[in-house]
């Protein structure tokens, strides 16, 4: 008998019966189908995540604790007489290195695993020590910070995609963005506004644009993830940074937000409504599960914010603390609903 996880389970359970409803095969076909597989338990992915997630928190301590501090890298360059530019190249050297041993941990296990996932936050690492150095090596071009940013978000990005890693196109994304924002800062000499719009407005334009790339890539033939990863991370800095635009607009200063009054805000809030909207129907079009759930918890934090915005001082806190656990226990039984229609 076949051994199947939950979700394979699932899967082949709907697949049967769509099977069944178009005729392609006897109701007794598909009880024969539905008893020749057995569900296991496999809980123990859930806690080996939870393991490695534990094992690359400790490695991002000990790499903050060792490299950050620079202590050690300190007595090596000065036993060695070493310049910054020499560790930058130490370090490029030893990513070289790692990555041509992920790329054969990846040929003798092309399966994809926790355990050789994490292998590639090492090269991450090493990649961030090389840039940092080389900067410090050209003092940071008169404090262009953002081209390093952007050097270490290129140099994770073609590594994600080649070396198919997960984790590395995580890297970059994650990378992209303190380089987006301090290359904008560079070029404005640190002025409130570039192009006209402030910090919020101008993380929504990223993740508008990084869905857009999303969207390209969706039929191009490249490592799946990337397109996922990307995906996902666009609709949710798009809908974060929506969410800050109605509650500060597109102010500048705090200064100046707070001489605004709240009406003035009502047009961005309104759009933001409608983006929540809109989200939620798409998620529910395209039956992704990621935009309905983005959809509908951010709507419920739009209706919660607009509350302490414009009803704070006129209603009864525990009716509002009433509506509110009515709220989430609806959300809930909605996603629950959801996922047993699916099963």
């Amino acid at each position: 008998m076949m051994e199947l996880d939950k979700r394979e389970a699932q899967l082949l359970r709907r697949a049967i019966h769509q099977w069944e409803e178009e005729q392609l095969i006897t109701t007794e076909q598909a009880g024969r189908l539905q008893e020749s597989y057995k569900v296991v338990n496999n809980d123990w992915q859930t806690i080996t995540l939870y393991i490695f997630i534990a094992a690359i928190s400790c490695a991002l301590m000990a790499f903050g604790s060792l490299v950050l501090d620079e202590k050690w890298i300190e007595i090596i360059r000065k036993k060695f007489s070493l310049t910054d530019g020499v560790i930058a190249l130490l370090f490029a050297g030893l990513t070289i290195f790692l990555c041509y041993e992920g790329w054969r941990r990846n040929k003798r296990q092309p399966v994809f695993s926790f355990n050789r996932e994490l292998f590639w936050l090492l090269p991450i690492l090493s990649i961030g020590v090389s840039v940092v150095y080389l900067g410090k090596s050209v003092s940071y071009l008169n404090g262009n910070y953002g081209a390093f940013w952007l050097l270490a978000t290129a140099c994770f990005g073609v590594l994600g995609i080649t070396l198919y890693s997960r984790l590395m196109w995580i890297a970059t994304l994650l990378c992209l963005v303190p380089a987006y924002v301090k290359l904008t800062y560079y070029l404005t000499d640190d002025a409130a506004y570039f192009l006209g719009m402030n910090l919020p407005c101008r993380m929504a334009l990223l993740g508008a644009l990084l869905v857009g790339v999303a969207w390209i890539l969706r039929p191009l033939n490249i490592y799946t993830p990337v397109k996922h990863i990307t995906w996902s991370g666009g609709w949710l800095l798009l809908i974060i940074s929506g969410w800050l635009i109605s509650i500060f607009g597109n102010c500048g200063t705090w200064d100046e937000w707070q001489q605004l009054r709240q009406i003035h805000l009502l047009q961005w809030v309104i759009i933001y409504t409608a983006l929540c909207v809109g989200i939620l129907l798409l998620g529910i079009r395209m039956k992704d599960d990621l935009l309905r759930d983005l959809g509908v918890i951010f709507l419920l934090l739009d209706l919660y914010t607009r509350y302490f915005e414009y009803l704070w001082d006129h209603t009864n806190k525990g009716l509002f603390f009433g509506i509110l656990a009515i709220s989430f226990w609806w959300a809930g039984r909605l996603i629950e609903r959801s996922r047993k229609q699916k099963a």
